[in-house]
């Protein structure tokens, strides 16, 4: 997994900086790109083998990102992670089905616990591959597992967990 590369779409800078650092002390490859626009430059030309965007950009935002990236005949999206701040102006459910997201991620978050999150998903991909290739059965049949990280408490149960600290 370490030669993995995960492309962060956010427009803060000190907020992107934090989670390219994270993500990279994590053994992971990162790029960044500002707004949707740049992240979809990116990614058209390949490579990239995890999306993390922020909802709300100027020029493009996640959503008009992820829209786009349906559009392009043929390409294979990597697996996103949607982050926001409007984590009470959304429906997570209708967002995470429509454009079958790994995980959304309120803000604040712990960069650290986007990490994991990453890491966790990358792995579970990893055994579905590993499993269709022992069964034969065709990808298209196995489901990443989903998860919703929301700003509770830090004892709440883990899969809803994703506030430990402000970024």
């Amino acid at each position: 997994m370490s030669t993995s590369k995960i492309l962060i779409v956010e427009d803060d800078p000190v907020f992107r900086r934090v989670l390219s650092f994270t993500v990279a002390k994590a053994g992971l490859t990162v790029e960044t790109a500002i707004h949707g626009e740049q992240g979809f430059e990116r990614l058209m030309r390949g490579g990239i083998d995890f999306l993390v965007t922020d909802l709300q950009m100027p020029i493009c935002s996640g959503i008009e990102l992820l829209d786009r990236l349906e559009q392009v005949q043929g390409y294979n999206r990597p697996s996103t992670i949607l982050c926001t701040a409007k984590g009470l102006e959304i429906d997570c459910d209708v967002l995470i089905d429509q454009y079958n997201l790994s995980a959304i991620m309120h803000k604040p978050f712990s960069p650290r616990k986007l990490s994991e999150v990453i890491l966790q998903t990358m792995r579970d991909e990893q055994r579905n591959a590993t499993a269709e290739q022992s069964t034969g059965n065709d990808s298209s049949t196995v489901s990443t597992p989903i998860v919703a990280l929301t700003t509770q408490s830090a004892t709440s149960n883990p899969p809803m967990a994703g506030s430990e600290g402000n970024a």
